[in-house]
């Protein structure tokens, strides 16, 4: 390296031909040459004008390359293929861009273990308190008592609950123990103590805020009027509970924020966003008999199985149900809904029966829009069907021997729309078929029933949804918050469109 560089300046920052110096030198031997041309062997009077910079001949080629590249657009996209065949295959190239193209260099590499992801040992959960982190403060000092009404689905609810924590402690307020929707559509009277361990949350919250089960009788009787309640605008800033909340709870010392439901702002400092995790990961646990009952669901499938998928299908509800649905509150609600097919605006091949029932739903509303089902479709707003779902396991390569326990309600058009789903994988299971018995007396409680499906989404090898839910959502946050070595990682494969040609 070192003589190159020496040649290269000796000759002007232009390289020559040394055969060429030396017929030179022949034809001339009795030129005298200057120490300095006597150093640099291949010196020739003629170089300048001769010989032809590198820097030009490659800031040609790129030229042309660019060229080329602007009118065909392929050139270019090739550089990355080709530069892999000639260069070494370093550790990033094994490790990355083998397990995103699985078809290249397939005779140097392992078969691929689809049940298992090289990465899951990259997550971690991050829901711990900063070295920053101010206790709580104690309930006789702080600001007032927080009372939340949340709205919807267990899991939309769930949401609610998660946010009223963090806006407790942004107003340094002691919150009470959340009271649950019992007038959407689903009709569940279970109150939080018969869904969560209330005694769990309290001590396991104590360290970020106060938590009680009731507003304290003595609070209560000194109150000359009732609980002043309000409805806060959706993703509200942490700003605006202390400039609109804050004042009120101090003069009435009791606030009851109602539909809570997507109250709070998802930009928020990091450790109000830990804490966030912290409710919904970890605090928020189920009652005993709802975590035994999906353990042994979990269980049952473990002795048929290895492994297994759980596959959570939303949005496919029947219609006939929803006539009894009153109003639009009872409509907006998370969970399995029937009346999402309408408010998606989406067309599921059931033919011009469910297109007339789709169009007869939507005109209980005034505020949807108009929506083209084809266009919706193409946009990837709409959930895939029991049949996509088993044509995307397939194309992942999971074979036909594989379990399945699917989590939903009852789908639009029964056993016709899912025998494309169980003739792929006819080892196709429900809570329903594992626990018919044990079920019987949650058959009125869709919350508490929801829970066991949650149960089983969580502990299952791999999880797969036709839709971005709050389920969906929660439980992927989930399972990444605490990976384990046989799960795989992101476990929601979540497939937007599907491409039938």
């Amino acid at each position: 390296m070192g003589m190159a560089n020496k040649a290269w300046r000796c000759n002007g920052g232009v390289l020559v031909n040394n055969l060429a110096a030396e017929i030179l030198h022949q034809q001339n031997p009795r030129k005298q040459l200057s120490p300095k041309q006597r150093h640099c062997s291949n010196y020739l009077p003629w170089r300048r004008r001769t010989a032809v910079p590198w820097t030009l001949v490659c800031g040609l080629l790129l030229f042309v390359l660019g060229l080329i590249s602007l009118f065909t657009g392929h050139v270019v996209s090739n550089i990355e293929w080709y530069s892999h065949r000639l260069i070494n295959r370093n550790w990033y190239y094994k490790t990355v861009f083998l397990d995103v193209n699985p078809k290249q260099d397939r005779r140097n590499r392992a078969p691929i273990d689809i049940w298992k992801s090289n990465f899951s040992s990259f997550y971690y959960g991050c829901s711990n308190r900063g070295p920053h982190y101010a206790p709580p403060v104690r309930e006789r000092f702080s600001n007032g008592y927080l009372l939340i009404a949340t709205s919807g689905g267990l899991n939309q609810q769930r949401t609610g609950i998660t946010d009223a924590v963090v806006v407790a402690r942004i107003l340094n307020a002691t919150l009470v123990v959340p009271e649950l929707d019992h007038h959407s559509y689903w009709k569940d009277e279970s109150d939080f103590v018969n869904i969560f361990d209330v005694d769990w949350f309290i001590s396991y919250l104590s360290k970020d805020v106060p938590i009680v089960k009731r507003v304290p009788e003595k609070v209560m009787r000194s109150m000359d009027r009732p609980p002043y309640t309000m409805r806060v605008p959706r993703k509200s800033e942490p700003g605006y509970y202390l400039e609109q909340v804050l004042p009120i709870l101090l003069r009435r010392h009791v606030v009851q924020l109602t539909k809570f439901d997507y109250r709070l702002s998802n930009d928020l400092d990091e450790d109000l966003q830990k804490l966030r995790c912290r409710v919904n990961y970890h605090a928020l646990r189920f009652t005993k008999p709802i975590r035994n009952l999906g353990q042994s669901l979990v269980t049952r499938m473990r002795r048929m199985a290895k492994r297994f998928i759980v596959v959570h299908l939303r949005g496919l509800l029947l219609f006939e149900v929803l006539l009894v649905a009153s109003d639009a509150s009872s409509g907006l609600t998370q969970g399995f809904e029937p009346d999402m097919l309408a408010f998606s605006g989406c067309y599921f091949g059931g033919g011009d029966k469910e297109r007339h029932e789709l169009a007869q739903i939507r005109k209980r509303w005034d505020t949807l829009p108009e929506l083209s089902p084809d266009e919706e479709r193409a946009r990837g707003k709409c959930p895939l069907t029991p049949h996509e779902v088993g044509l995307l396991l397939r194309a992942l390569d999971f074979n036909n021997n594989t379990y399945l326990y699917v989590a939903s309600g009852e789908i639009y058009g029964g056993e016709e729309t899912l025998r494309p789903l169980k003739e792929l994988f006819p080892n196709f299971y429900t809570k329903e078929m594992l626990a018919s018995e044990e079920l019987k007396s949650l058959l009125p409680f869709s919350s508490r029933l929801a829970a066991i499906d949650y149960i089983v989404c969580d502990e299952g090898d791999v999880f797969v949804t036709n839709n971005n839910g709050n389920m969906a959502k929660i439980l992927s946050g989930r399972r990444n918050d605490e990976p384990l070595p046989d799960h795989l990682h992101p476990v929601m494969v979540l497939l937007q469109t599907v491409d039938n040609g």
